[in-house]
């Protein structure tokens, strides 16, 4: 199979999309006939791509509008390279592939599905942003398979008119060679905290995160946890507001804002962990697609525990590799949290079940694999 893959996100830059451009092009790349990755150039793009054992093509114009420029030269790169399909990892860049298509020069148009660009539109609610919809949808007609992260996500694309026969669930991954079991007791030590019973959440500072909620647990907790501690790594613009609650809540001493850390250095903080939380909120547009964060602490055989927000379902099962609780449900967070802390046993089997997870599906060499098997297939029944 000859296969491009475009993109609007890719490495240097750093996020979700990133890490699913960049880990499933590294695969794809492996299996395929011929690969490539259409992105736009960004800062440190040039070293960063010295590094890739595959083809990439950067051009110099914003990711928003990388579809213009792909609009004169996708059909020369088409021909030149004898594609059959081209992959795009969200929709905003799909007119190119369609006009190349409708000229016969492709077979195949494949598309991820995270969630946000599902819902977000940047024109608004009124009538300018009625007509992006229409050109969404229109858009939307041409793709002949979708690989959706997670159900919820599927769940958006039937209510945007796809067939369910167009659409395979293809969740994210992680990669355990980068996120595993091993001794962090010394990492541990040399931050205070070997007697202490460690929350961790990792991510970026907004309010949809839930940050804020489980600090509003943490006085509940401690009444029954009293070694309990709630480190966060990450930074955002929330930082300021989320150090006052902790400042004002009296939690200077069992609560820590760490900013961020290298990204070597997660391995640490996720070992240390006695539990990982992040109880994301639904805030339309924005909303949790899945959450890679869950994976990467349950490669680490940690237990987990997320809000039924979104695509965390399909992150979490729950009672078998974490504990999914109510968005916004302070109470039942706090129970959760306290159920994982005071059962080490219930710890300990959540957290090998999710090693197991991620071992035998939730990986992306397994998703890659399945991801070009079913592109092949495909391909094949024309």
């Amino acid at each position: 199979m000859r296969l491009l893959f475009i993109t609007q996100d890719f490495p240097p830059e750093t996020g979700g999309i990133q890490t699913y451009s960049y880990e499933l092009s590294k695969r794809l790349a492996i299996h395929s006939d011929y690969f490539c990755v259409l992105a736009p150039k960004t800062t440190g793009s040039e070293k960063f791509d010295q590094k890739l054992a595959f083809n990439i093509r950067r051009f110099k114009i914003s990711n928003t509008l990388l579809f213009i420029v792909l609009l004169f030269r996708l059909p020369t790169i088409i021909k030149k390279n004898n594609i059959e399909m081209v992959y795009h990892a969200q929709w905003q860049t799909l007119l190119p592939s369609i006009w190349a298509k409708k000229r016969g020069l492709i077979n195949k148009i494949a598309v991820g599905a995270h969630a946000r660009e599902l819902l977000f539109n940047p024109l608004g609610n009124g009538w300018v942003g009625s007509l992006y919809k229409k050109y969404q949808l229109a858009l939307m007609k041409h793709v002949d398979v979708w690989y959706p992260v997670s159900d919820y996500t599927a769940g958006l694309l039937q209510n945007d008119g796809v067939g369910e026969e167009n659409i395979e669930v293809l969740i994210n991954g992680t990669n355990p060679e980068q996120y595993y079991p091993k001794d962090a007791s010394d990492f541990k030590n040399k931050a205070g905290l070997s007697e202490k019973r460690v929350i961790l959440t990792v991510t970026r500072l907004v309010g949809r995160k839930g940050v804020d909620l489980v600090i509003k647990a943490m006085p509940e907790v401690l009444k029954e946890v009293p070694n309990a501690f709630y480190l966060i790594v990450g930074d955002g613009p929330d930082k300021e507001q989320l150090q006052k609650q902790i400042t004002e809540s009296g939690l200077d001493m069992n609560v820590k804002l760490v900013g961020r850390v290298e990204y070597e250095s997660l391995i640490d903080y996720y070992n240390i962990a006695d539990v990982f939380v992040m109880p994301s909120k639904t805030e339309l547009p924005d909303v949790e697609g899945f959450g890679i964060v869950f994976l990467e602490a349950n490669a680490c055989s940690k237990p987990v525990i997320g809000s039924n927000s979104g695509g965390i379902p399909s992150a979490i099962k729950h009672g078998y590799n974490g504990l999914i609780v109510n968005e916004n449900d302070i109470e039942g967070l706090t129970k959760a949290i306290i159920e994982i802390l005071k059962n080490d046993q219930l710890a300990t089997e959540l957290g090998e079940n999710g090693l197991e997870f991620v071992r035998e599906k939730a990986n992306w060499e397994h998703i890659a694999k399945k991801l070009h098997q079913d592109l092949k297939t495909r391909l094949t029944n024309k």
